[in-house]
């Protein structure tokens, strides 16, 4: 069993002996960031849950329900977001993977970059890090968003959903970082295996060094999901305004009656709407992953902190090396954009579907 040195007593969780704090702090670190969390996703539910607001024809449960029973309600109510996030990442990520390791290679330097040797090194340590993660920012962000619609009717959509992305990424951010540092390390060969790089980390640099760069991925990561997610909402809600007129229109023509359940997005146009999104988000935030890439990779030669990287980079490179990686990165981002956003709302159609001819039997 791997044991951090120096590891903080943890913050989160208050617990009331002694041996069970010192189970906590002995256990390996990814268990700590799991049980972290799950408990931190427990109680975004439980908040939901346990919110009285009605709006916009969203129920949230409350009342006469007691705690057990108002959990299991924004469960079920919050399983299709969960479901969805999991098997959209899981496919985005492993499909567009080789594309990420050539960004990496380009934003540190490497020579022969286009190897192919190593494409897929790290893939593992990638989905046990993003998928977690996936689940807990899009879950979350869904509960969030449904939350402050309903709370906020006078403010417009695009600030809900900003500030729901925000508060969605950060939720998940907490599993990511340690993933990530060990992933850009194997991927800059840094380490040969996940051992070895999990190892080196914890004994050079304690428990500390699994969220090297932390500030650096939030800077990078929270700017990005907020001008993912507005843009995608922005676009898929203006596409569905559009596609409703049209079906009125067509079905007035027709003597028929308009029905709610056509505004779906099909493959097509969550594809349309995912691109939109990808390259946008992908091209803005390109100077937060660079420097987030290089302060995970090697920290202490880049200044230690955001600001210390970017007057390196500044100094050192100029106004391009912001930018560089910029085309890797829109190549991996905006496909990868796409297949999430085709496999979430499918996923989620599907599984509303099923819940509806659930309750008909």
């Amino acid at each position: 069993m791997l044991k951090p040195k120096n590891c903080p007593r943890s913050n989160i969780f208050s617990l009331k002996n002694k041996d069970s704090m010192l189970m906590f702090q002995h256990s390996p670190a990814r268990v700590r960031i799991l049980i972290s969390c799950i408990v931190l996703l427990l109680i975004i539910v439980a908040s939901h849950a346990a919110s009285p607001a009605r709006g916009n024809g969203l129920i949230f449960r409350g009342g006469a329900e007691g705690p057990i029973q108002q959990f299991v309600s924004a469960v079920k109510e919050a399983r299709r977001h969960l479901a969805a996030a999991a098997v959209a990442r899981s496919i985005s990520i492993f499909t567009m993977y080789p594309l990420d390791t050539l960004k990496t290679r380009v934003q540190v330097g490497q020579e022969n970059m286009f190897r192919l040797a190593g494409l897929y090194k790290g893939v593992a340590e990638s989905l046990f890090g993003q998928v977690p993660y996936g689940v807990l920012t899009f879950g979350s962000y869904e509960m969030y968003k449904k939350t402050l619609l309903a709370k906020f009717v006078g403010v417009p959509p695009p600030v809900l959903y900003a500030t729901s992305a925000v508060l969605g990424d950060l939720t998940g951010s907490g599993w990511l970082c340690p993933s990530e540092v060990v992933k850009q390390k194997m991927q800059a060969g840094v380490y040969s295996t996940t051992g070895e790089a999990i190892r080196s980390i914890l004994k050079t640099k304690g428990f500390a060094g699994l969220y090297e760069g932390y500030l650096g991925c939030i800077a990078r990561d929270v700017p990005f999901r907020v001008a993912q997610l507005t843009s995608y909402e922005v676009t898929k809600s203006l596409y569905l305004k559009m596609k409703r007129r049209r079906l009125e229109k067509q079905a007035a023509l027709n003597g028929t009656l308009f029905v709610e359940t056509q505004l779906e997005l099909s493959s097509a146009d969550a594809a349309a709407c995912g691109a939109i999104a990808g390259t946008f988000s992908a091209a803005v935030t390109c100077p937060l992953d660079r420097i987030k890439t290089l302060l995970q990779v090697d920290s202490a030669a880049y200044g230690g902190s955001v600001i210390g990287c970017a007057s390196k980079i500044l100094r050192d490179e100029g106004i391009g090396g912001l930018i560089q990686g910029i085309g890797p990165r829109v190549v991996y981002i905006a496909p990868s954009v796409v297949i999430f956003f085709i496999a979430y709302e499918q996923v989620q159609q599907r599984l509303s579907h099923w819940d509806t001819s659930s309750k008909r039997d």
